[in-house]
């Protein structure tokens, strides 16, 4: 007879054909054996025999229901196949026959964290540390949920102690980094993506962390050469960044999608059929229904919807309940909170609901849940607003941009079809209102009688070679400052160290805090001249406001969606005479405005008399042709007609 140290010698030399051989001619002589039974299932499941794995630590258990471990492995037998509740079953059984091990409460934590059911994940994490206090995953999963439930000092106390337990644990070291970028404590994120880079320099999407790090804190040694090895390592198929941080790290759109595509690989390409009704019904899906830029400009729509053809569907993924929250709400037909909900029955709710066009207003922004759309959550999906790029996606059936941020040039570079709606795509709250309150060039560190260039966009959007532009500009234009958006004090030694060795004196850079309400943004932002555009990162939302202040924008048009924003702001209101096709003329035009006080004078009175026109901050009219679009591509699918890009008339 064979002896079972044989086949433990075989089990653990990975011959497990062997070990299994053996162990069965052991079980015929001894076929109750639970320990035998449950090493068997051990060894089929290695040997990808599943079902048959299964088979037989279900023989062990129903032989002893007080044996942990059959019921352990059943569970995770079910996990590895994502049948979630059949792995809850077997690990409650489980925890019946050992209460007190810590390993079950993990599994049920990291269950519910795949259900993205977050609070039970976090109670059964909590209740693994009760059981175990130096298992670092449980700290480290255990932080996962916690900055997905926006605790985001929780979650930095919880990674820290799973790198005390684990000196090594680089996925701890990236989520700290992610963190503290999160909550804008951008020194420490770069601290501890550095920290991960020595653990493990190929740890996807890490190069392009440090590199968005170090543009956020205006960091710029080696800021070519670095961006020459990112889009290198791309072509390489080497996962090196999210395409979010690739927006303002490439111009170039092919570059983007290649990046995109390795960020979505293996999708499957899925259908769904128009169930035809008497109304359309819509889904907008964002974790930003909140006080938030892109609701900002986006939540007039909402409710100017002509509910007599259309049923509207809000679907939250976000954490924060605020004002805003309750004014969108109020705007839908029907208003669901998804945050705690799997992406599966996120996807099964959809279905239910009969939805005919889902809207992804996230695309890869923070807290997106772009598997939804990956997956296919209705038979019309299309990308707005949030992302200004390709998502890549087989099952995103169009993009809503217009003529102007998608370039007939580079359309082969998106894999959606387009739809362009006239004017710009960019949707603004007509609604918006600037204070009566008066701010003075003094209150904000203004000298007075100086031209003021602005630019408040996000300091990872300000690059070297636009900043030289800046510098150029300056040096140009007597009595001119530059006023930034404030930020960490590191940041702001960075600018100032950089154009003191350009021949700038500091004091011609002026830091101005944002924290206040957007009406008094918008009264404040009068004091400003001229906005200087980013590249190739446009301003957004930013660009809207300085267009609603009466502020002319100086921009350089370019290849890609994210570059070019400005650009379609600015022809909407028939302003091209501010975008510049190249460096030296978007020098020459902020110049020669800077320098002449009537023209400047004459081209504000323009805009303004232009946005009093309400050709971009007309919301029911943009909310038809909106309309427009969404009717004509569900009649393009209920007719079994192939997608196409559409042009709004």
């Amino acid at each position: 007879m064979k002896n079972i140290k044989n086949v433990l010698v075989n089990f653990e030399r990975k011959n497990y054909t062997k070990a299994l051989q053996e162990l069965n001619e052991i079980l015929i002589i001894d076929p109750n054996s639970v320990e035998k039974l449950n090493l068997k299932g051990v060894i089929l499941q290695l040997l990808d025999k599943s079902y048959e794995a299964r088979q037989s630590w279900i023989k062990a258990s129903n032989i002893n229901n007080t044996y942990f471990d059959p019921y352990f492995n059943l569970g995770n037998s079910y996990m590895d196949e994502k049948n979630y509740d059949e792995a809850e079953m077997y690990y409650t059984k489980a925890i019946n026959c050992q209460p007190e091990n810590f390993k079950i409460y993990y599994q049920l934590g990291f269950l519910y964290l795949k259900k993205n059911e977050l609070k039970k994940a976090r109670d059964f994490f909590y209740k693994s540390k009760d059981y175990n206090y130096n298992f670092a995953p449980t700290y480290y999963n255990l932080g996962i949920v916690l900055n997905n439930l926006n605790k985001k000092n929780e979650t930095i106390n919880n990674l820290i102690k799973a790198i005390e337990i684990n000196p090594k644990y680089t996925d701890a070291f990236y989520l700290l980094g992610v963190t503290y970028r999160e909550i804008k404590k951008f020194n420490l994120s770069k601290k501890y993506f550095l920290e991960a880079f020595k653990l493990n320099p190929e740890y996807p999407y890490l190069k392009g962390a440090i590199r968005f790090i170090k543009n956020t804190l205006c960091e710029w040694n080696d800021y070519e050469k670095e961006l020459i090895e990112l889009e290198n390592d791309i072509k390489d198929k080497k996962k090196v960044t999210t395409p979010w941080q690739a927006l303002s790290l490439f111009e170039s759109p092919i570059t983007q999608l290649e990046n995109t595509l390795l960020f979505t690989e293996k999708q499957n390409e899925s259908l769904l059929d128009i169930i035809p009704k008497k109304k359309i019904n819509i889904a907008y899906i964002s974790a930003n229904f909140c006080e938030h830029a892109v609701s900002n400009q986006i939540s007039e729509i909402f409710k100017l919807h002509n509910k007599k053809k259309f049923n509207t569907f809000g679907f939250y993924l976000g954490t924060k309940n605020d004002k805003k929250l309750k004014e969108i709400k109020n705007s839908f037909n029907k208003f669901f909170d998804i945050s705690q909900i799997s992406t599966e029955k996120v996807i099964q709710i959809i279905k239910d609901l009969k939805i005919d066009i889902a809207i992804d207003l996230m695309g890869f922004t923070n807290s997106n849940r772009y598997k939804i759309f990956e997956k296919r959550c209705a038979p019309i999906q299309a990308s707005y607003l949030g992302f200004a790029g390709t998502t890549g996606l087989k099952n995103m059936d169009y993009l809503i941009a217009d003529k102007n941020v998608i370039l007939s040039n580079y359309k082969k570079y998106y894999s959606e079809k387009i739809i362009y709606l006239p004017n710009s795509f960019m949707p603004n709250n007509e609604n918006q209102i600037i204070s009566k309150k008066k701010f003075t060039k003094a209150e904000e560190g203004l000298p007075e009688n100086t031209v003021v260039y602005c630019c408040f966009n996000k300091h990872y959007k300000i690059t070297p070679r636009v900043f030289d532009i800046w510098i150029d500009i300056l040096k140009n234009v007597e009595n001119s400052i530059l006023w930034l958006n404030s930020a960490e004090q590191s940041t702001k030694n960075n600018l100032l160290e950089y154009s003191k060795k350009k021949g700038l004196s500091s004091k011609r850079i002026i830091f101005t805090e944002r924290s206040m309400n957007y009406s008094d943004y918008l009264s404040k932002h009068q004091l400003a001249d001229i906005f200087l555009d980013t590249s190739p990162f446009s301003a957004h939302s930013t660009g809207c406001g300085s267009l609603l202040a009466g502020v002319p924008i100086i921009t350089l048009s370019g290849k890609s969606y994210a570059n070019n924003v400005c650009s379609s702001l600015l022809k909407a209101i028939n302003m091209e005479e501010l975008i510049s096709k190249n460096l030296d003329e978007y020098k020459s035009k902020a110049i020669a405005l800077g320098k002449n006080p009537k023209k400047l004078l004459n081209i504000k009175k323009k805009i303004k008399n232009n946005n009093i026109s309400k050709t971009l901050f007309n919301s029911k009219i943009y909310t038809q042709n909106l309309e427009k679009a969404f009717n004509q591509i569900y009649e393009i699918k209920k007719n079994k007609l192939q997608n196409k890009d559409l042009v709004i008339e």
